[in-house]
């Protein structure tokens, strides 16, 4: 987890020197402010939509495992066996 809290001080950064260069006008940085706080915006955007889906499929798999634990454990063991045997023969390769 630490890419994301590093990815959020950069943003915290940004911001911060977008604040401080808030008096400062010219063409070229007026466009490069409106560009950053588009950029900053849709990333807020998208990381918020992506913890939704993460919390809904989570939602959908707890009904899952709720309603048929028995189904639930058995494709658990196999996507395990699975998982360790194709491991297994890839470390004899």
């Amino acid at each position: 987890m630490e890419i994301p809290r590093q990815f959020q001080q950069l943003i915290d950064d940004v911001e911060e020197l977008l604040a401080r260069m808030d008096d400062e006008h010219s063409p070229q940085l007026d466009q490069l402010r409106t560009r950053i706080e588009t950029a900053v915006s849709r990333l807020n955007r998208s990381g918020r939509s992506t913890a939704a889906q993460v919390r809904r499929y989570a939602g959908v798999a707890d009904d899952y495992i709720t309603g048929y634990p028995r189904t639930a454990f058995a494709t658990g063991i196999l996507i395990g066996g699975l998982l360790g045997f194709l491991l297994s023969t890839r470390s004899s390769d």
